[in-house]
């Protein structure tokens, strides 16, 4: 296959990692959060997270059992949205936490592989994501240009996840302790809002 076909694959892929990285959902708010509380490295550790989420989607979406997953995942939503929205109203008590530690000019320390694992995990139960990874099954039907588009998604997501820990970490720098605990607390406000929200439109549906 001629290289043209891979390169368009690779950034076929690209524009789909950075298109479901995008959007400012629990993901990003989370990532916002804790560089905002534990500097760029943290928020950093959650991106690539979020990205490991990505890849491994696309990995199962070339295997074929994205499609065959679609009707598991649809009849078992509500179940995923709880699980999320829970986790959501976790970090965001513990993020509130930390906006205290900040207060007093300190550090709020993650560990890189505690953020980076708790990602993870939130990103596999993120509806979200699931649903954005559905509607893009169709890109993942030609099994030849399988691993570059499936690289390319891993790339673009790490991509925004890149720019979005940079632009939060170089307004860090610029904030007082005191302002940087009132954004970790609107922070973590913004993450028990979307858990909440999550939980109310799920009971709506099952009432």
């Amino acid at each position: 296959m001629p290289l043209s076909h891979y390169l368009a694959a690779l950034f076929s892929g690209i524009g789909i990692g950075f298109t479901v990285a995008a959007p400012i959902g629990p993901m990003g708010m989370l990532c916002i959060q804790r560089t905002l509380a534990s500097g760029m490295a943290t928020g950093l550790a959650t991106g690539f997270g979020a990205a490991t989420v990505h890849l491994t989607y696309s990995v199962l979406a070339v295997l074929g059992l994205g499609a065959l997953a679609q009707p598991w995942v649809e009849a078992n939503a509500a179940g995923f949205g709880i699980v999320s929205a829970l986790t959501l109203l976790w970090f965001a008590i513990r993020t509130h936490r930390s906006s205290f530690v900040l207060q007093e000019g300190r550090i709020a320390n993650v560990r890189l592989t505690r953020a980076y694992f708790s990602a993870v995990a939130l990103g596999l139960t993120n509806p979200l994501t699931v649903i954005l990874f559905l509607a893009a099954l169709h890109a993942f039907s030609t099994p030849s240009v399988a691993p570059p588009l499936v690289a390319g998604v891993f790339v673009g997501s790490a991509i925004w996840w890149m720019m979005l820990s940079t632009m939060v970490a170089t307004a860090r720098s610029r904030l007082t302790p005191r302002m940087l605990s009132l954004s970790s607390r609107f922070a973590s406000l913004m993450l028990l809002g979307l858990g909440a929200t999550m939980l109310v439109r799920i009971a709506q549906r099952m009432l």
